[in-house]
């Protein structure tokens, strides 16, 4: 898929952002891309991956979305196009190509400069902490018998005060990155340069690309060899000219593109690497200085601190968002896991699974809300949803839907629980002591008793993210589903949990369980037999992770 970027002004600052998929574009807090406008709606558009293309998606926004002057719903976008976002213009830019060949440009032993960053570190001694504070920024220790440091070595020092102050004031990875290479354009005599980061793979991936205005924004060759040496071995590298290689005679990539001078340092902090900076100049033979090796590998110090703290925010900012996208669902202890990557969050991800399904509902509710103020009906079902919650993120299920005063929940994804039919029950009767104790107290205040009634089955069922472009939802679907309503609707009684012989013959742990007989069921042609599930266990469950609550 072709790397694009939108480029665009808000508050007179100009910014850049990557597309990538469900990139969230509005006006406030929250958004991926933040338009301080008051033409932008609060929650404007998405940009979506569809088949290997990107699509930008109108949020029913108020003064909609205009892809190259067309007002569109939605679209598919490439480079050179200029969406407007209500009245703020985006413009759409390809990141130029970057040619990894096996080719290197720094083996000409005669213009070649090698310099370990453990000898650089022992030297200079660089911080970015230390650097930001700028009066305690000093000329390092000079040795006896050593001379004292150039005036290009304090100018060096001076340079990355700035650079450090320029760092710590910036945030956002993206924003981040541009600075750091505004920063070498301007402090170096530099006309081309690339930001690269490893992926958790540690393979090289392209970031940023910068040119000098009026140069060609043409690829930038860089070798995967130097790359690897640069992270491996820990050294900067510096040619003259690489043209003069006689290795690289035939070499396409180098001739085609005119490398002459260049450098290329990694990205470090701690002995860690997290990526590489390479500059050129396609015209200027001997372009750059010993001096200027020492600043960009500096300033590349500096940078690495500054984009790991970056990474780090995003990726607190990642985990933020899934939490709040999956906490409707699902217990602490499960989105912790979602968190980590243990289970997918894929939203186009469905599948068919092993599952227990609960149905609870309030028995009478209709009659009970009759007599009721909507504030007062809010305040009951409100309590009761408390109690099944509650009740189901104890036992690591998720929580479907709430319909009308019923609730829906199931057991076994999206993590994998073998004891999925003990933890659907398990639930069902710390549900019934929860609404147990909640009318100890309507009692004692004068309130009538509430009762629930609770169907539980199991069986395979699809559980996935269900719905259409504009709204999905975590949910599970299948006739197993539907049983387990009707137990719930048609066989329960008030106070009762009900299961299935699927739900029974899955158990791990010991039950209280007596035999209803056999029911007709809507929508199966054969009876089912039903089992009451008594108020308490006959026996210890099994297995203890039945009773673990967060922990799971």
């Amino acid at each position: 898929m072709e790397q694009l970027q939108i480029h665009y002004v808000d508050l007179g600052v100009p910014r850049v952002a990557d597309l990538k998929s469900d990139l969230a574009i509005g006006r406030t807090e929250g958004n991926d891309v933040i338009l301080n406008h008051p033409s932008v709606s609060r929650k404007h558009a998405r940009v979506e991956q569809r088949s290997g293309n990107w699509w930008i998606v109108d949020l029913k926004s108020t003064n909609g979305v205009k892809v190259n002057g067309n007002l569109i719903s939605e679209s598919q976008v490439n480079a050179g196009d200029k969406i407007f976002i209500g009245s703020v213009q985006l413009d759409v830019k390809a990141l130029p190509s970057v040619d990894f060949s096996a080719e290197s440009m720094f083996d000409n032993p005669s213009g070649t400069v090698i310099r370990r960053i453990s000898d650089f570190n022992s030297e200079f001694g660089l911080d970015i902490g230390e650097a930001a504070r700028e009066p305690a920024l000093a000329r390092p220790p000079v040795e006896a018998g050593k001379p004292e440091p150039s005036v290009t070595r304090e100018k060096i020092f001076q340079v990355l005060v700035q650079v450090a102050k320029a760092l710590m004031q910036t945030e956002d990875l993206t924003s981040m990155l541009q600075t750091v290479m505004d920063m070498i354009f301007k402090y170096l005599p530099v006309e081309r340069g690339l930001i690269i980061l490893f992926d958790e793979a540690g393979m090289p991936v392209p970031k940023l690309t910068k040119f000098a205005e009026g140069a060609d924004a043409q690829d930038i060759p860089i070798s995967r060899t130097i790359l690897k040496m640069v992270a491996e071995q820990q050294v900067a590298l510096m040619t003259s000219n690489a043209l003069e290689d006689a290795r690289l005679l035939g070499g396409k990539s180098i001739a085609m593109h005119g490398i002459r001078s260049a450098m290329c340092v990694p990205l470090w902090h701690k002995q860690h690497v997290i990526g590489a900076v390479q500059v050129d100049s396609p015209i200027h033979i001997g372009r750059f200085t010993e001096e200027d090796l020492d600043l960009l590998t500096a300033l590349a110090n500096f940078a690495a601190v500054a984009i790991e703290r970056a990474q780090l925010g995003e990726k607190i900012e990642q985990e933020r968002k899934i939490r709040s996208k999956m906490e409707r669902y699902h217990s602490p202890a499960v989105i912790d896991e979602i968190v980590r990557g243990v289970v997918s969050t894929d939203e186009s991800e469905i599948r068919s699974t092993e599952i227990s399904i609960l149905f609870a509902d309030i028995s009478g509710f209709t009659t009970v809300s009759e007599t009721k103020q909507p504030e007062e009906v809010a305040e009951f079902l409100s309590h009761f949803f408390s109690c099944a919650v509650e009740s189901i993120f104890a036992y690591g299920g998720t929580l479907d839907k709430f319909i009308g005063d019923a609730v829906m929940a199931f057991f076994g994804a999206p993590i994998p629980q073998e004891d999925h039919a003990d933890r659907a029950i398990l639930a069902g009767l710390m549900m019934q002591r929860l609404v147990s104790e909640w009318n100890d107290q309507r009692v004692a205040a004068g309130a009538t008793v509430v009762k629930i009634r609770i169907g539980i089955n199991s069986g395979p069922a699809v559980v996935g993210n269900v719905g259409t472009e504009k709204r999905v939802d975590y949910t599970a679907i299948g006739s197993s589903v539907n049983i387990a309503s009707r137990l719930e609707s048609g066989v329960a009684k008030p106070g009762q949990l009900v299961i299935s012989k699927n739900t029974l013959d899955r158990t791990i742990g010991s039950f209280n369980i007596e035999e209803l007989g056999e029911f007709a069921l809507k929508g199966l042609q054969q009876k089912m037999p039903a089992f009451a599930v008594l108020s308490s266990p006959s026996a210890r469950p099994k297995t203890d992770a039945l009773h673990a609550t967060s922990a799971h």
